[in-house]
């Protein structure tokens, strides 16, 4: 049927009502054609900005959260740069889950989401993606990654052992020196193996020292309590070239069978270092039981049990930072020599390996897809800034926060178009730390289609099964970084849809009440898995 377009004047001189008819329905069919030709190169244009400019960060933090505090609470003010009120348009969040939130009292600001079908590209879901957060250990994804390209899944770390002399009549006539090489796992384990594998070589004492250098890393002395007042908490310990045990101690408490006691025992065994062999028991339930043994640690080298231990618990481990982590790695191997039966004329100390001395023979780590497993895992946050600062110390000869940082920008912007990551020390334990969710969506696609993909998604803990997110009451299949602070709580990684579809899922939220949101990562999980 042929349209007829006619003029509202020519029109108001038409005098039959089928004229005049017609004449509006064209102007109102030209007006509509125009306008939705006008929204769907809007659509186009707001879609394709974010993936566009690589510019203006933007902060999930409002007038909502609080700003930051002396305690572990995510901080800081909005940052919004005036190039990002352009931004891709909203989903709608699905009714479940907004009235979820509105339970758990958490404003939709507070939330940024992305699930992207990592086969077809397609999101059915993203909000507010482009807004930088507070991500917590969620960074650690990015560390993962730029070590799985730079350094290679089958990368170990080498600590080289060296001898100033002889081994004669099971006396070295010499010197030991064993330089750290920053392994992230050089564990209780690993340290027993290298001080047996000198005594298999049949050496029973040293005459002379026993010398750590630990100069790969220029790693400043860290205060352990400076970011949340707990100086004893494991996941405070600072970076060190000869990380031993992740310089932490392991306190057992055995309950005796038939003495009212339970036996302490520390390991590893620390050269020096005072404590008590037992510890009064008591009856009752087994509740917080290092409350109830009201441990003392304010004098250096020694720990004080004043209280009791709870029968009822059986037998427990306290992990526990060092009261000196600077003396830690020298202690322990001293502690552990000894417990092997080995003698020394000199002294276990801090120094650096002669020029031109030749290594008697090199200790390997597990490889770096091992070692991100266990990381990843159970969000080691010492392993991880071990791993950072090993970006540049391999690269450069000597690791530091800051040239890791500029390595990692570097890899970052050669790869993806959304905003570099902000990190201090790559494994989330800073209130500084930012990143979108759409950097995060950029970064689980191309780690999908990296020839490294299977390393890193079995580095992640599964939904319900182990490490972090053993505790989720999730029904789908998840493979999932877990992130928290006081304040932030995220999930960025792979979910299976019921279509065989692989999708990727970023959850980030900011907000005072994070710590609540547990049942609805779960929801976003669930949601994503019946999709």
């Amino acid at each position: 049927m042929k349209t007829i377009f006619l003029s509202p004047s020519l029109c108001w001189r038409r005098l039959k009502l089928e004229a005049l008819v017609r004449c509006w329905s064209s102007v109102a069919w030209v007006l509509g054609a125009v306008w939705i030709s006008t929204g769907f190169l809007q659509a186009a244009e707001l879609e394709s900005a974010p993936r566009q400019v690589g510019a203006g960060r933007q902060s999930a933090f409002t007038n909502s959260v609080a700003p930051a505090s002396p305690n572990k609470t995510a901080s800081a003010q909005a940052r919004v740069d005036p190039s990002s009120l352009v931004a891709e348009l909203d989903s709608e969040l699905p009714a479940p889950i907004f009235r979820l939130m509105q339970t758990l009292d958490l404003p939709a600001q507070s939330l940024s989401v992305v699930l992207r079908d990592v086969h077809s590209g397609l999101e059915p879901m993203h909000f507010r993606a482009q807004e930088e957060r507070s991500p917590a250990s969620l960074i650690k994804l990015v560390t993962t990654q730029a070590a799985l390209d730079l350094l290679g899944p089958a990368f170990v770390w080498q600590t080289p052992v060296y001898v100033t002399g002889p081994i004669q009549g099971g006396v070295l006539q010499g010197s030991v020196y064993v330089r750290g090489s920053g392994d992230p796992k050089f564990n209780l384990e690993a340290a027993t193996k290298m001080l047996q594998s000198l005594k298999a070589m049949g050496v029973q004492r040293i005459e002379g020292d026993w010398v750590i250098d630990k100069s790969l890393f220029d790693a400043p002395a860290k205060d352990p309590g400076a970011f949340d007042g707990e100086p004893f908490k494991p996941y405070n310990v600072g970076a060190d070239a000869m990380l031993v045990n992740f310089n932490a101690l392991l306190l057992t408490f055995t309950p005796d069978a038939v003495l009212p006691v339970a036996h302490m025992r520390v390991q590893p065994p620390l050269w020096g270092l005072r404590y008590p062999l037992t510890v009064p028991l008591s009856p009752g339930p087994c509740a917080d039981y290092r409350a109830m043994l009201m441990a003392d640690f304010s004098r250096a080298m020694e720990i004080r049990m004043v209280g009791t231990y709870p029968k009822a618990c059986g037998q427990q481990v306290w992990p526990m930072a060092p009261p000196s982590p600077q003396e830690y790695s020298v202690r322990a191997l001293a502690g552990l020599w000894r417990d092997l039966g080995g003698e020394i004329s000199g002294e276990f100390k801090l120094g650096s390996v002669p020029k031109g001395l030749m290594p008697l023979w090199s200790q390997d780590s597990p490889t770096l897809a091992e070692v991100i497993r266990d990381m990843n895992k159970y969000s080691n946050n010492v392993m991880a800034h071990q791993l950072y600062l090993s970006l540049s110390a391999y690269a450069l000869q000597k690791g530091s926060d800051a040239a890791s940082a500029h390595i990692l920008r570097q890899w970052w912007k050669a790869r993806f178009t959304a905003p570099e990551p902000l990190t201090l020390e790559g494994s989330g334990l800073s209130r500084d730390d930012r990143m979108s969710a759409r950097a995060f969506t950029q970064l689980l696609q191309y780690a999908w289609e990296s020839p490294y993909s299977a390393e890193l998604i079995a580095s992640l803990p599964i939904a319900g099964i182990d490490g972090t997110l053993k505790r989720s009451h999730a029904s789908g299949v998840a493979h999932l970084k877990t992130g928290s602070l006081n304040g932030v709580l995220g999930v960025a990684g792979y979910v299976q849809g019921k279509n065989q579809h692989r999708y990727s899922l970023v959850v980030l939220i900011n907000h005072p009440n994070a710590a609540k949101a547990r049942p609805l990562i779960d929801a976003w999980i669930e949601w994503a898995a019946n999709r």
